[in-house]
């Protein structure tokens, strides 16, 4: 400890070059040497946020927990779920703050506990992120495919799914199609994506609002009874599922270096998008 008492820096402690337990200095000009362009303010921040956190869970999670675990008792689900969520997003809001640097976990965790543990946790958000963009992608892929044959355009079923998904299934196109188009707009730089990425989460949150406004006129209050069919166990159930719902947050602190001001913004941005997020949540998932 110091002889002053401040608190030793991160990378004072860290050992020798060799070690695989060696911690990521953090520099004390912020972003220093990392030729990012900071062109990202608080609420491309948010948006990016927002888009990530506000997805088909929405509509299709509530929906589901309610059918199997909650009933109309899935607003509680959302609130304990989002209550959890909060708790993550504060530690992101702090470590965004003190550490405002591309990679998210991974270099918080290359930071403070090494570089062993942040390459686990950096694969670890490779494979998550698979995962995911992989479930989006086909949920996607199913509205699309939906909303031609509303239309009276029959595809053939070898392009609208993976073997093994349905009959004759033997490539989602649809599906590879979305991924590609994201990776090309990704290329074009942040300035480019954040545009666009704003552009559509304003329209998902216009539709989500038509759905609260329009859904609170047909409001049937015998739907909400009873309140917890399956008790408040069931309600703690759905909660554990919903929360993939409202996690997605962390995907902005990736964009950290590319963020002005990520020592105020970033924290902010974080803690708004959830509060933002929680709010339509409960308030779509009550009218659903």
């Amino acid at each position: 400890m110091p002889s002053d008492g401040a608190a030793p820096s991160l990378s004072r402690s860290a050992p020798g070059p060799r070690s695989v337990w060696r911690r990521k200095p953090i520099e004390g000009d912020e972003g220093a040497g990392s030729g990012l362009v900071r062109s990202l303010g608080l609420w491309q921040l948010t948006a990016i946020g927002l888009g990530a956190i506000i997805g088909a869970g929405i509509f299709t999670l509530a929906g589901a927990v309610a059918h199997t675990d909650a009933g109309p008792g899935v607003t509680i689900s959302f609130l304990v779920a989002g209550i959890a969520s909060a708790c993550a997003a504060l530690s992101y809001a702090e470590f965004g703050g003190m550490i405002p640097r591309a990679g998210s976990a991974y270099t918080y965790g290359y930071t403070v506990l090494g570089e062993a543990i942040g390459w686990f946790i950096g694969w670890d958000l490779l494979l998550e992120y698979t995962a995911i963009v992989a479930v989006v992608a086909i949920s996607v892929s199913g509205y699309l495919s939906f909303l031609l044959e509303s239309v009276g355009v029959h595809l053939p079923a070898w392009m609208l799914g993976a073997p093994g998904t349905g009959s004759g299934h033997k490539v989602d196109v649809f599906a590879m199609a979305l991924c590609l188009l994201v990776a090309f707009l990704l290329t074009r730089g942040i300035s480019s994506s954040a545009r666009v990425e704003t552009i559509l989460v304003f329209v998902k949150v216009a539709i989500v609002v038509a759905v609260i406004v329009v859904g609170a006129f047909y409001v049937t209050k015998s739907n909400f009874s009873p309140y917890l069919p399956y008790g408040f166990g069931g309600t703690i159930t759905g909660a554990a599922t919903v929360f993939f719902a409202v996690f997605g947050y962390d995907a902005m602190s990736t964009a950290a270096e590319e963020s002005k001001e990520a020592q105020r913004n970033l924290p902010k941005a974080i803690v708004l998008s959830l509060a933002i997020a929680m709010v339509l949540y409960l308030l779509a998932a009550t009218v659903l």
